[in-house]
């Protein structure tokens, strides 16, 4: 299969395209910043969303578009940033649709998502079949990434929308930040820490990508492990898997609104969001469970 791959240099999309060579895929990246590659399997072009720019080589013979492209969420809100982060989102998607749309191609997309799309509630279970939606920043971001990949649908594409959780790995991501001070025993959660943390290892979070290529899954599917933690188990599960102590109080909120602004409201904020169509199609999940996925990053963490 031919799979075109944007976002590839990320965290995510590092992991993905080793994956998706190693089963035998060839893959089209696209990079704002093309590097010549001698992998015969793989093929760089350029594009540039935000002057809506894009090499049309890069869909020739394209089975699959895997999006992961989209400034990080998680840098400080300013009105500046604000833009990037949704402008990087919906042009990226955009461009693509447009490109799609002037062949007579029709690759299944595969487009990321995120749980924030859900409001924060400390005892709702959130499944793909909710449409309640957050008016926060963050949920309105996600609402139109998703509305903009859903025109994929008109073309008669088969259209996946991934809405990730906390995507756990040892190479980057939220997983080291939390860690490292863990390890020294400083590892403290967020206010009481009792909001929900819906979390995948990055080695499942691939797999379910390529288990929706596979099958061809279609729709929003909540890309999360099938058992949420509270923070306050997060770390405390961190700390006694390194062996060091946990005494810190909770840091409150009014500490985290001064260091961080309007974006404080990620690390307070409780989503469960329940994988059901995951579970419903029996996938099959390497870390399940919270306390071993901590075991296997802790193990990989260089």
């Amino acid at each position: 299969m031919r799979i075109l791959v944007t976002g590839a240099t990320g965290l995510i999309g590092t992991q993905l395209c080793r994956h998706l060579l190693s089963k035998g895929h060839s893959l089209h990246i696209l990079t704002r910043t093309p590097w010549q590659t001698d992998d015969a399997q793989t093929k760089v072009f350029q594009w540039s969303p935000q002057n809506m720019q894009i090499d049309h080589r890069a869909l020739v013979g394209v089975h699959a578009i895997i999006n992961l492209a989209g400034a990080k969420i998680n840098q400080r809100w300013t009105a500046k940033n604000k833009r990037s982060i949704l402008k990087s989102r919906i042009q990226s998607t955009r461009l693509l649709f447009d490109a799609v749309k002037q062949t007579n191609q029709k690759p299944h997309l595969i487009n990321a998502s995120a749980i924030g799309i859900y409001p924060s509630d400390f005892q709702r279970q959130y499944t793909e079949a909710d449409a309640v939606f957050s008016n926060d920043f963050d949920g309105e971001v996600v609402r139109q990434w998703e509305e903009e990949a859903k025109q994929f649908e008109k073309l008669f594409c088969k259209t996946t929308i991934l809405r990730i959780g906390l995507v756990l790995s040892s190479k980057g991501g939220a997983f080291v930040p939390l860690s490292l001070p863990t390890r020294w025993g400083f590892g403290a959660w967020f206010g009481n820490g009792q909001q929900w943390q819906s979390w995948i290892h990055i080695d499942d979070l691939v797999g379910v990508i390529d288990y929706c290529l596979q099958n061809k899954m279609e729709g929003c599917i909540n890309a999360t492990a099938p058992n949420p933690v509270c923070q306050r188990d997060l770390i405390q599960t961190i700390a006694k898997k390194v062996g060091a102590p946990q005494f810190l109080p909770g840091i409150p909120k009014f500490l985290m609104s001064i260091a961080l602004g309007e974006m404080h409201k990620l690390v307070y904020d409780s989503i469960y969001a329940k994988p059901e169509r995951l579970l419903d199609s029996r996938f099959p999940y390497q870390f399940p469970e919270f306390s071993a996925c901590v075991a296997d990053l802790i193990a990989t963490y260089k």
